[in-house]
């Protein structure tokens, strides 16, 4: 088979009209998963969310051309999710199991490991930063409860932990990003309702904005990135769908609604705020009701989101150590998957209670992991899997600025990160 020779979604040519068919039927309709809206709903609830409430800081580090960068990012994230997505069935014969397993087969040892690392930064971190954040604010919806935040980080891990334990799959946790999805709508209501009031707001007369801060720009980007950070589970949502063949108008229409809703928080906010712009968001809203639901909403949609990040790690590192019915049995299958369940939602929450910076940790994650993942990575393995000769040279180009971005991005957006949460601990220290 050539490698040259990919055409449409995920479909592999051959001369031998066998392996075309077996192409096909890989993408036949899937009678018992769910449906186009629930991998639709899925998608933006793990990728619309806590990203949301950066993006007016986002755009206080690098100007009004933040805005531009969250346009360009969804093209580019709309792009490299197709190709990923071809990866997962390049050979035509089987499709592969994982992000990891596209690795593998790309580039052996070193593609699984390099994948493995940075899949791990983000379906671990992300809920990191989630417990970190719900923390944070239930200590100050409750300051008078006698409770602080890394009491309440455990809380909410404790609340995860239970659909986590209790749902094997993504199919299973599917219907509660539907509630996410809805709960991401609702914060961004609230956002821009808060800014549209504050823009009337005397204290706020002397903000200023920019239109380009070059310093900054891989750090926006980094940041900027994170909000598009579905890559981690695009295979498994995908595994989950009635019909394959839809992935590439489904993962379109998530993200562009994801975008949406990031355009109508970014921009009144940063309008707003300007160069005094907070991450989360919430910090500078004003201090009324409409705020307090929005915090609580906000809550809600992260310990929605979280076991859907957690499934797609446990359920790697379950196959990986072969915890299935088959070899354990179901009583024992049961019981293993509800430690290693357990022991995972315990490290988010001690690394959450160690790490209580919001806006820097989300920083960190978006440069470390996001950049490499949904930028570099699933052009690399396309062009090693699949071939770059029947590219256009305009293809090209596009796929070498795609990767020159998320690469700068990567490495100057973590080392700044990095420095941000350096100088906090450090300052925290002194106090």
């Amino acid at each position: 088979m050539e490698k040259h020779e990919v055409t449409e979604m995920y479909e592999v040519r051959s001369v031998n009209s066998d392996k075309e068919s077996d192409a096909i039927d890989l993408l036949a309709e899937r009678p018992e998963q769910g449906s186009n809206f629930l991998a639709y709903a899925n998608v933006v609830c793990v990728v619309a969310g806590t990203g949301t409430l950066g993006l007016p800081y986002a755009l206080r580090l690098g100007g009004w051309i933040g805005v531009g960068i969250l346009i360009l990012s969804l093209i580019m994230s709309i792009y490299t999710a197709i190709l990923l997505m071809k990866c997962l069935y390049y050979n035509g014969k089987y499709r592969l199991e994982s992000y990891q397993e596209i690795g593998r087969h790309a580039f052996g040892k070193v593609g699984l490991i390099a994948v493995w690392f940075f899949h791990t930064s983000i379906v671990l971190g992300a809920p990191i930063m989630y417990l970190i954040l719900s923390g944070t604010e239930i200590e100050g919806l409750a300051p008078n409860v006698g409770l602080d935040a890394k009491a309440w980080i455990w809380i909410c891990a404790a609340i995860v932990a239970v659909p986590f334990v209790a749902m094997k799959t993504l199919k299973e946790v599917a219907v509660m990003s539907v509630f996410g999805a809805l709960a991401t709508v609702v914060l961004v209501i609230v956002a821009v309702r808060g800014s549209i009031i504050d823009m009337s707001n005397p204290a706020l007369a002397d903000v200023t904005h920019n239109n380009v801060v070059l310093a900054n720009l891989p750090t926006t980007v980094a940041s900027i990135s994170i909000c598009f950070g579905g890559n981690v589970v695009y295979m498994h949502v995908e595994e989950a769908m009635r019909y394959p063949k839809s992935w590439n108008r489904v993962v379109a229409a998530a993200l562009g609604t994801c975008s949406i809703l990031y355009l109508a928080t970014a921009i009144p906010g940063y309008l707003a705020y300007g160069s005094v712009a907070e991450s989360p968001i919430l910090t500078n809203l004003p201090d009324d009701i409409a705020t307090k639901i929005g915090t609580i909403v906000i809550i809600i949609h992260v310990i929605l989101a979280a076991p859907i990040l957690l499934t797609s790690f446990a359920l790697e590192f379950e196959r990986l150590i072969d915890v299935t019915v088959a070899r354990r049995g179901v009583v024992m299958e049961r019981v293993y998957r509800s430690i290693i369940r357990l022991a995972i939602v315990g490290v988010c929450g001690g690394i959450a209670c160690t790490v209580p910076y919001f806006g820097d940790f989300l920083s960190l994650l978006g440069a470390l992991g996001n950049c490499t993942l949904i930028f570099v990575l699933p052009i690399l393995c396309y062009f090693k899997l699949i071939g770059w000769r029947h590219l256009k040279w305009y293809e090209l180009v596009w796929c070498a600025i795609i990767v020159l971005i998320g690469i700068i991005s990567a490495i100057i957006g973590s080392i700044d990160a990095i420095k941000a949460l350096n100088l906090r601990f450090q300052t925290d220290a002194k106090h």
